[in-house]
């Protein structure tokens, strides 16, 4: 479910020839009813050997949810992808953080070089900033810390559950999951933002073991909330084994909000929401990894996290797209623990993520900036 397929290892071609962010389907969240729902934004540059830098994505990257001032919760194979995919050397990689409803891929890029970025000199073609098709009024983006560097250059955003990743590199350097099976690993994972967000109220997550309390959640109805692609499938034509249709139409530029119909499924790590548009159900898709399911009872959406969305499932076709399950005892741990944290950024990654494993922890924002209003 994340839409950031950037290694050339991974980026297939009828990708490539598309936008690559993709997300939700829903309706898009134009009251603002969930201020606490945001989206990353990833700036991800290969740095060749014997080449200028190649900036190979510059868009929205995956959803997530605000849990403390400075903690926004997503999935952690949002934010160990690029280890994953492309290893811990050879790209300069940076994350930045919205709760607006609408910012676009373009408001993004006009950012970086408006910024000076560095690199962003390498915007041109068809990632330049196109000023006359900004937002208005523009978005806001909040820099994400830098977690970890290698020979001083960025190339970690967030801080992944140690559970996720297997300590120890493969030869290409490469790392690897410890269950690649999305509805068994821990898919939890964080951005922290550098400075704290006043305004927006930090969502709270089910308490460990509530869910098992409920008589009643196969059945429950879910909603998700995300950036993720507003999609549509053409009918008639057929999707290529294995990756679903190849006919995607829409955006990911708006935080939507999306009916998932009744809980199928329990599993002891993820949920399983019905996603059937076939019966009425919106459905999840690239961009909305990380984003946080609400359970609906008695009527009420309850803004509580109940799950971060995993996906890989279907590939934007709706069912079994599974959500990791929050109410577990070593999620609470992994989150008590970078939000005690927070404010020292190197300490939180020594102390709480899988990026020590591979000598990541930044040296460099040993303590942040608390900042003011």
């Amino acid at each position: 479910m994340r839409s950031g397929m950037h290694s050339g290892v991974f980026v297939l071609p009828w990708l490539a020839a598309m936008s690559m962010a993709f997300a939700s389907d829903g309706t898009p969240d134009v009251n603002n009813q969930y201020p606490a729902v945001g989206a990353y934004y990833e700036y991800f540059v290969v740095l060749p050997s014997d080449g200028p830098p190649e900036i190979t994505f510059a868009e929205q990257s995956c959803s997530g949810t605000l849990v403390s001032p400075k903690v926004l919760l997503t999935a952690a194979h949002c934010t160990a992808f690029n280890y994953v995919a492309d290893g811990i050397t050879g790209y300069y990689d940076q994350a930045w953080v919205t709760f607006d409803v609408v910012a676009t891929a373009n408001d993004f890029r006009c950012f970086l070089r408006d910024q000076a970025v560095p690199h962003s000199e390498f915007l041109t073609g068809p990632l330049a900033c196109d000023d006359d098709a900004r937002t208005n009024p523009s978005p806001r983006f909040r820099p994400a810390a830098i977690t970890g560097r290698t020979a001083g250059v960025p190339i970690a955003h967030g801080l992944t559950h140690p559970d996720y990743l297997r300590p120890d590199l493969k030869n290409d350097g490469t790392a690897q999951p410890v269950d690649p099976n999305l509805q068994n690993a821990p898919d939890m994972g964080v951005v922290i933002l550098v400075q704290p967000v006043w305004g927006i109220t930090p969502l709270p997550l089910r308490a460990p073991g509530e869910l098992n309390t409920f008589p009643n959640l196969v059945g429950t109805q879910s909603v998700g909330v995300g950036y993720g692609l507003d999609w549509t499938k053409i009918t008639g034509v057929q999707p290529t084994r294995g990756l679903g249709p190849l006919t995607f139409q829409g955006n990911n530029d708006t935080k939507r909000i999306a009916r998932l119909g009744p809980i199928q499924a329990v599993k002891k790590n993820s949920l399983w929401p019905r996603q059937s548009p076939q019966k009425g159900d919106d459905a999840v898709c690239y961009g909305d990894s990380g984003s946080p399911l609400f359970l609906e009872r008695n009527g009420v959406v309850e803004q509580k996290v109940t799950g971060v969305l995993s996906g890989w499932a279907q590939w934007c076709q709706g069912s079994k797209d599974p959500y990791f399950r929050v109410d577990q005892a070593t999620a609470h741990q992994f989150l008590q623990c970078v939000i005690a944290n927070q404010d020292d950024v190197a300490k939180a990654c020594r102390t709480c993520s899988a990026e020590k494993a591979f000598g990541l922890c930044d040296q460099e924002n040993r303590i942040l900036p608390r900042g003011g209003r």
